[in-house]
C-alpha cells in the first residue's frame, strides 16, 4: 500500500520531557534494528527493551501496558512511513499529474512498489497487527483510504478530458481501490507472486497497473505512425 501519515502514534503515552522522548526513540531504533534481525513475532519487549539499553519498565512507562510490543512496532511505521514519504517527495524528478493520465497512474505503480520494497520488514507486521489489534491503527488506514481517494479524484479531474467514465467519485474509489488491493497482495506475499505469474518487475507490474485502471476509465490508447500500440 502506498502510504504517507501524519498524527501521534496510537498506544503511546505523551513525551512531556527530554528524557521520555529519547527513551522512547531508543526503542524504536532497537525495534526496527531488530526486525532487520527476525520476525516480529519472535520479539518480545524484553528483547527490545534489551537493545535499547532501557529497563523493561521504561517500555510501559512510555507505551500503553496493553500490547506494548504492538504500539512501538505502530511507532515505527508510522516515523519510517512518513520518513519515505518526505523523501519520495523530495527526491522525485517530476510531480505525479504533470503528464498524461497513464503515465501518472505508472508513475503511482513504481512509486508503491518501492515503498512496500522498502519498508516490507515495517509495514507487513505493522498491516497484520491492525488486523488483531484493529483500535491501534483502525482510524489510520481509514484516514489513508480517503488520502488515496480523494488522490485519485484530483488526478482525474485533472485529466477529465482522457476518460470516458462519467462519475469521477465511483472511478477514484475503484482506481484507489484497485491499486491497494494489488499492492497490498504483493506486500504480504511476494514469494506468491511467481505462482500467478505476474511481473516481477517494477516497470512491468507499473505498466499493467495502469493498463488496467486505463481500460477501466476509458482511456484511448496511444498508437504510433504504424498504428501498433504504444505503451
Amino acid at each position: 500500500m502506498f502510504s504517507s501519515v501524519d498524527g501521534a502514534s496510537p498506544g503511546t503515552k505523551p513525551a512531556t520531557q527530554r528524557r521520555s522522548r529519547e527513551t522512547r526513540d531508543k526503542l524504536i531504533t532497537a525495534l526496527d534494528e531488530l526486525l532487520h534481525e527476525k520476525n516480529f513475532d519472535a520479539i518480545s519487549v524484553a528483547e527490545i527493551a534489551n537493545r535499547a539499553g532501557v529497563s523493561v519498565a521504561s517500555v510501559y512507562q512510555r507505551f500503553d501496558n496493553h500490547n506494548a510490543a504492538v504500539a512501538i512496532l505502530v511507532a515505527l511505521y508510522l516515523r519510517r512511513v512518513t520518513q519515505w514519504w518526505n523523501d519520495f517527495s523530495r527526491d522525485s524528478p517530476e510531480p505525479i499529474g504533470r503528464t498524461s493520465l497513464r503515465e501518472a497512474l505508472v508513475q503511482v505503480g513504481r512509486a508503491a512498489w518501492r515503498q512496500s520494497d522498502d519498508l516490507r520488514y515495517v509495514m507487513q507486521p505493522a498491516y497484520l497487527q491492525s488486523r488483531l489489534h484493529p483500535d491501534l491503527l483502525d482510524e489510520h488506514w481509514r484516514r489513508q483510504e480517503e488520502v488515496a481517494v480523494s488522490g485519485f479524484r484530483s488526478l482525474l479531474q485533472n485529466h477529465a478530458d482522457e476518460i470516458r467514465h462519467s462519475d469521477v467519485t465511483r472511478a477514484a474509489s475503484m482506481s484507489a481501490y484497485f491499486f491497494n488491493l494489488m499492492l497490498l497482495g504483493r506486500l504480504l506475499h511476494p514469494e506468491g507472486m511467481s505462482g500467478w505469474n505476474l511481473p516481477t518487475d517494477v516497470d512491468e507490474f507499473a505498466e499493467e497497473l495502469a493498463d488496467f485502471v486505463c481500460g477501466y476509465l476509458g482511456v484511448a490508447r496511444a498508437t504510433d505512425s504504424q498504428g501498433r500500440l504504444d505503451r
